[in-house]
């Protein structure tokens, strides 16, 4: 449910009720008897009339009226303020609007001593700063966040005592003009790897010990494995959340099911994108013996095996098998039941495809069929529909958002 969220912002507060305050001596000059030089007139007119000249104040000052003239001392005094004030007033906020347009946002930045600045504003900032909050460093907390890409402003935005400051993508590669060697960490989470990489190799140039304090989200994980080696991987901290997710449900539901069981079980993978080839991965590097067959299901099915059979760190001690179909094609299932799932050890399913409802469909499908089995269903984002019938089901419900939140290293923000 969307949420309402009213914002304090004590520098507009303070020019609202300043231009008030001004208006107000004018306004009240006038109300007082206080003629002008020029329009003598004014001092017996309605009030109607007296507001409108006090707000020409604050565009042509006295200029057009002419002195203060008759009415109280402290009227007098009140419309000489105004005459002095207003158009002074005006001056300022013309002028911090050319400034505005000439200094983008992310400048206003007054200090980021020992801050936490993070790039980006997509579902992984918002995992970072759920840690971050929970932690009690949200005031360390900054974010700037590509103009074109804020999909949840309103949400960085709720946050309390977090700055967040909105750029454009050529703003973005200015940054290397603002000294951002003082900030404590650099968490660069945009959803483009360029992006990351770009803004890694700046921070370097500026200071090559600042690696220390670089983390950054690389989505492609072919990319990152063959730049491994490279001095912009090696001197900072990488990541990519399909391989933190997997390495938590790994650690998690996985490798219970593998201890309690008194054989070697047999794991589908329905759905081999990034996250289903990271939770192999994950398996081969932390449970390898303890499965002893793994079913690949997806569209594409052997391209992707071999992707996977590139990033292969260990010996395969496991038999392998892929088919090619629709998950939500009975065929490709009566396949896999027929040469993989055999005999009376039930198996463990892996549901990860880029649908949330097939996922759901299917894994409720497959507790009609395998009462004994596990059933993993995995959802992009958190679900209370998803949990709910999940529960209902003995389906074990996860989503990637907050595995890779429950995953994020102390280390990584403090």
């Amino acid at each position: 449910m969307a949420k309402l969220v009213f914002r304090f912002d004590p520098e507009m507060t303070w020019k609202s009720w300043s231009a008030i305050a001004i208006f107000a001596c004018g306004f009240g000059g006038f109300l007082l008897g206080v003629g002008v030089s020029e329009r003598p007139d004014v001092a017996e007119a309605d009030i109607f009339t007296h507001a409108y000249y006090a707000v020409g104040l604050f565009v042509l000052g006295g200029m057009d009226l002419g002195t203060p003239t008759g009415g109280p001392l402290y009227g007098r005094l009140l419309l000489w303020f105004a005459y002095i004030v207003a158009p002074i007033w005006t001056a300022s906020a013309v002028f911090e609007t050319i400034l505005h347009a000439l200094r983008p946002p992310v400048w206003r930045l007054r200090s980021i001593k020992n801050k936490i600045v993070i790039i980006g504003g997509g579902e992984l900032t918002l995992g970072f700063l759920n840690r971050i909050t929970a932690s009690g460093h949200a005031r360390r907390v900054i974010v700037i966040v590509d103009e074109a890409q804020h999909p949840h402003l309103d949400q960085l935005r709720s946050y309390r005592s977090v700055r967040v400051f909105v750029v454009t993508g050529d703003q973005m590669h200015r940054l290397r003009r603002y000294p951002l060697h003082k900030a404590s960490k650099f968490l660069l989470l945009s959803e483009k790897d360029e992006i990351n990489f770009e803004l890694a190799s700046i921070l370097l140039d500026q200071d090559p010990e600042l690696g220390s304090k670089i983390v950054y989200h690389v989505s492609n994980l072919r990319f990152l494995r063959i730049l491994a080696d490279s001095k912009v991987v090696t001197q900072c901290t990488t990541f990519n959340q399909y391989e933190l997710a997997a390495t938590q449900l790994a650690r998690g539901q996985l490798m219970k099911r593998f201890t309690s069981t008194a054989y070697r079980d047999t794991v589908v993978l329905a759905g081999f994108g990034s996250f289903g080839q990271s939770v192999l991965e994950q398996l081969e590097r932390q449970a390898s013996g303890q499965f002893k067959r793994v079913a690949i299901v997806d569209l594409d099915a052997d391209q992707r095996a071999l992707i996977a059979d590139e990033q292969l760190v260990t010996e395969r001690k496991y038999h392998r098998h892929t088919y090619e179909g629709d998950i939500d094609d009975p065929e490709t299932w009566q396949r896999v039941f027929k040469e993989v799932v055999t005999g009376e050890e039930e198996p463990v399913f892996v549901l990860a495809t880029g649908d949330d409802k097939t996922n759901l469909r299917c894994a409720i499908w497959l507790r009609q069929q395998f009462k004994n089995a596990l059933i993993i269903s995995r959802t992009l984002a958190p679900s209370v529909f998803a949990k709910r019938v999940c529960d209902q089901y003995d389906v074990v419900s996860v989503n990637t958002a907050e595995l890779v939140e429950a995953s994020i290293p102390h280390a990584w923000y403090r």
